[in-house]
């Protein structure tokens, strides 16, 4: 593949060429008639103030050496009937009957005349039309000059400046490549050329997606190992207390341990679903679904943990027009960690309710009867593994999958404690007009 420096080089080589060409050939056929136009003007000149030819003998003159046949020939015939003059007797010239410009041709080559037609005499001035030819092609070959000069110029120019400019940008790659490798650190504007500013401004916002994905990677791998090392050290503790006593508390030892690998799993799904949605990893295209379906449909699965704690899971409203257009995958995780949160911190033989409304507005209410959270830590309640004061035994990363999937579909996310104990959420969708455009 050819490369761009290579592209723009040839391009403008050839253009500048094809310039030249063009420009040269107009200059040179230019100069040919003005050359033509000179030397007629030339022989009018001579017929209007030639006199009667008496000329002085060449070995008195002073002249310059040159070819005798780019000399002109004149003639002069009188009406009165005194014989003719000519400057050489060799070549006759036709008598023209008007003045005028006339061709002829004899032994010698083909002639160009002007004749001067007066009352008491005709003066005729011939020259050679292959001398005419030579002057005209030496004055436009003169002409042409400079351009067949400066299209190898014009290519050293192009090829000296390409260098250049692409010398930059190569220095700007490298600086791009070493930037990517240390640190996000944006690019400096100040030393760059106007020309590649929105070339660099993308750069720029680029290498910023790239230090939030780093710092997201450097966080997840941070936090996994914080979170992963206590429960997996409490099964290696387990296990080995199992290696060597095997008493009859066997099965309640056993129970403690599958517990510790449910709450590792559980862990590891949550990791790696934050990863996801965080790192804006679409599993499914959007499309439109009944969020009370899917809110029904994420109830029943959680029913088994709701009675065993004896709670009522239950609706106070649910709208028959709640259409959303949303990922079913994130529709589902979201509803799983908002309902599974309110069953987990609700009081034991207590309530969770649930509202679902539609039309311009859909949106989901879920309302538990638990602890609350303290005021102050209201606004850290999406951050990764953030438990609060409550205790429990989540992972603290149910709320910031929770946030992550409403910022990835323009959901509203509303945190609060209830009047007279509880807490409450609610997630607003927008319109379906609004998310008609959004599609």
């Amino acid at each position: 593949m050819i490369s761009l420096r290579t592209a723009t080089a040839s391009s403008l080589a050839i253009l500048f060429t094809g310039i030249a060409i063009v420009v040269g050939a107009t200059s040179y056929f230019s100069t040919m008639r003005e050359s033509g136009d000179f030397l007629d003007l030339q022989q009018r000149q001579i017929a209007r103030y030639v006199g009667d030819l008496t000329f002085i003998a060449p070995g008195e003159a002073a002249l310059p050496p040159h070819d005798s046949e780019d000399d002109y020939v004149i003639e002069v015939t009188y009406t009165d009937g005194r014989p003719s003059k000519t400057s050489d007797s060799s070549v006759v010239i036709p008598d023209q009957p008007a003045t005028g410009f006339s061709d002829f041709s004899d032994g010698r080559g083909e002639w160009r005349v002007f004749s001067l037609v007066t009352p008491e005499r005709t003066v005729q001035v011939a020259q050679q039309v292959v001398v005419r030819r030579e002057l005209a092609a030496d004055a436009a070959a003169r002409a042409i000059l400079p351009f067949l000069v400066a299209i190898p110029l014009s290519w050293l120019l192009v090829a000296l400046v390409t260098s250049r400019i692409f010398r930059n940008l190569e220095r700007l790659g490298d600086e791009i490549a070493h930037k990517a490798t240390t640190k996000a650190v944006p690019l400096d504007l100040a030393n760059m050329p106007r020309e590649v500013w929105p070339f660099v401004r993308s750069m720029n916002e680029l290498i910023s997606r790239l230090g939030i994905a780093l710092r997201r990677q450097q966080m997840f791998l941070s936090d996994a190992a914080h979170e992963l090392r206590t429960p997996l050290s409490a099964l290696t503790l387990q296990i080995g207390n199992l290696s060597q006593n095997r008493g009859a508390d066997l099965e309640e030892r056993l129970a403690d341990l599958r517990a510790g690998a449910r709450r590792v799993s559980a862990l590891t799904d949550k990791l790696l679903k934050i990863s996801r949605y965080e790192g804006q990893q679409a599993v499914s295209p959007p499309a439109w679904l009944d969020l009370s379906d899917v809110v029904k449909d994420v109830v029943s699965t959680l029913l088994a943990s709701a009675e065993d704690k004896q709670i009522d899971l239950g609706f106070s409203g649910l709208a028959e027009d709640a259409r959303v257009f949303v990922d079913l995958d994130d529709l589902r995780t979201l509803c799983e960690a908002l309902i599974d949160n309110a069953v987990r911190y609700s009081r034991h033989g207590g309530s969770v309710d649930m509202t679902v409304t539609g039309g311009m507005s859909p949106s989901l209410t879920i309302a538990d009867d638990g602890p609350g959270v303290a005021p102050e830590e209201l606004p850290r309640l999406t951050e990764r593994f953030f438990r609060g004061s409550s205790g429990g035994e989540g992972t603290g990363l149910g709320l910031a999958i929770v946030q992550a999937i409403c910022v990835r579909h323009s959901l509203s996310l509303d945190l609060q404690n209830r009047e007279g104990g509880g807490f409450l959420v609610r997630v607003g969708f927008p319109s379906p007009a609004i998310q008609d455009r959004l599609r």
